[in-house]
């Protein structure tokens, strides 16, 4: 009967469309609104906002929304933050004109050495170049430099810059923080964290030291003892080894927190120094890497501490004799990988250079190469995800850990091995502008430019 039918009656063909209609439309944003959250959020899904449709994209592209910029630091590396590397002579270190920069503003662009640094970033506010002596930290835009006795934090967006007072530890291993927001003579809130393990009989212990921009000073000198460490430092081609500082030089910083790798003839060590407010005292958790792991190589495997992943847990790249592997700690236990990870092999960042009778040249030389003469993993840049590599002296790779592929290849017979020092240029959030082209489709490609 028709009363039994109850809801499973036909209804009249115009009203099942609107139900239907309502049940599939989906709500809408005022663009207005919808451009002022993807102000707010990374890299990645700003693009993707982007490529939706054209209004999207020209409300991108204006001015007025670039100032209104408050990218949030995005859950995968974004290589095009990367904007090159600073080297410099070291025997010229006490000179201004002495840095360069290998430059690569887009994708696919040919890396070239240019002039100078000073001529590739914004003079001070008082008109001066900015002067870069030598670099010993670098991170998000800012720069740690020394000269003649003096620490300073320069902003490589602005050419700003604010000294840093001696501390107790003046000469020490330095470690560059940059927080969020604005604030300072370096337009950005910084710390800058110096230590140094000292590793003597039944008395191992790390000194530490931070100096904050927001308070103008240095903390108290913080003494940690670690007993979990045992040995002493690895020896470095028959001299002794250091007991004054055991730690390798170049840190990592994740999750704001500095780590610092430790080799010793009896095991390797991973530190992570979690630095606070200037009242709170710093923490120290020092990790044992496995048996597996080289630390006893005489200095002749190349180290050094990377993430895998954006923000990821700290991993071990190691370069022996045939290729470039990972040992990686997991995120939930903390426990380090018994087995290592293949990253790449020598024979594959070869083959990126194109030519095949520099190939056969350079594998000539590869055959009476000692190994620490054949690859050096010089830096890590952490936002972008990049590793630098270099072999057979004067070729230099940038590796992206995250496709584990040499995304670039640059070679200068100028920069002499043991000669230059090098830092990542990597630049801030808030001086990242994205262009796109008027065919820009949601899979096509786009291209990053910098402010």
């Amino acid at each position: 009967m028709a009363g039994d039918s109850g809801g499973d009656a036909p209804r009249p063909p115009g009203q099942a469309s609107r139900g239907r209609c309502r049940r599939h439309q989906a709500a809408s944003l005022p663009i207005d609104l919808m451009a002022d959250i993807a102000a707010r959020s990374d890299p990645v899904t700003l693009l993707r906002c982007a490529a939706t449709c054209s209004d999207m994209r020209c409300r991108v592209a204006d001015p007025a929304f670039r100032r209104r910029l408050r990218l949030r630091h995005a859950n995968r590396f974004v290589p095009s933050l990367l904007r090159g590397h600073l080297i410099g002579d070291k025997s010229k270190a006490d000179k201004d004109e002495h840095m360069c920069l290998v430059d690569a503003p887009t994708a696919g662009a040919t890396i070239g050495l240019l002039a100078s640094a000073a001529e590739s970033f914004p003079h001070s506010p008082d008109g001066e170049p900015l002067k870069l002596h030598r670099p010993v930290s670098a991170r998000d835009g800012l720069v740690l430099v020394y000269k003649d006795h003096e620490l300073r934090v320069c902003n490589l967006a602005t050419g700003c810059s604010q000294p840093v007072p001696h501390g107790d530890m003046f000469g020490s291993y330095y470690a560059l923080l940059v927080g969020d927001g604005k604030g300072g003579a370096a337009g950005r809130p910084f710390q800058v964290v110096t230590a140094s393990l000292v590793l003597e009989q039944n008395c191992n212990h790390l000194l530490v030291q931070a100096f904050s921009s927001e308070l103008g000073t240095w903390g108290p000198c913080t003494e940690i003892r670690t007993p979990q460490i045992h040995g002493q430092a690895e020896h470095a081609y028959g001299y002794p080894p250091r007991s004054d500082n055991a730690l390798r030089a170049r840190p990592l910083v994740v999750g704001g927190a500095v780590h610092w790798l430790c080799l010793t003839d009896k095991a390797g060590y991973v530190l992570k120094l979690c630095v606070g407010a200037a009242a709170a005292a710093p923490r120290l958790t020092v990790t044992k890497l496995p048996g597996s792991y080289p630390y006893n190589s005489k200095r002749k495997t190349q180290h050094l501490l990377a993430t895998m992943e954006a923000g990821g847990s700290p991993a071990v790249l190691v370069a022996d004799g045939d290729k470039i592997s990972a040992w990686i700690q997991s995120k939930h236990t903390a426990r380090w990988n018994q087995k290592p990870q293949v990253v790449i092999k020598y024979e594959e960042i070869s083959r990126f250079i194109g030519d095949p009778d520099e190939e056969s040249r350079l594998a000539q030389v590869w055959v009476w190469r000692t190994q620490e003469h054949k690859v050096s993993l010089v830096w890590f840049a952490e936002r972008s995800g990049i590793v630098l590599i270099r072999m057979y002296d004067d070729y230099l790779f940038w590796l992206d850990l995250q496709s584990m592929k040499i995304l670039r290849c640059s070679s200068d017979p100028r920069i002499c091995r043991n000669k230059f020092m090098y830092r990542p240029c990597e630049m801030d959030l808030t001086t990242w502008v994205p262009t796109f082209s008027s065919s820009l489709a949601c899979n096509s490609s786009v291209c990053i430019q910098f402010g």
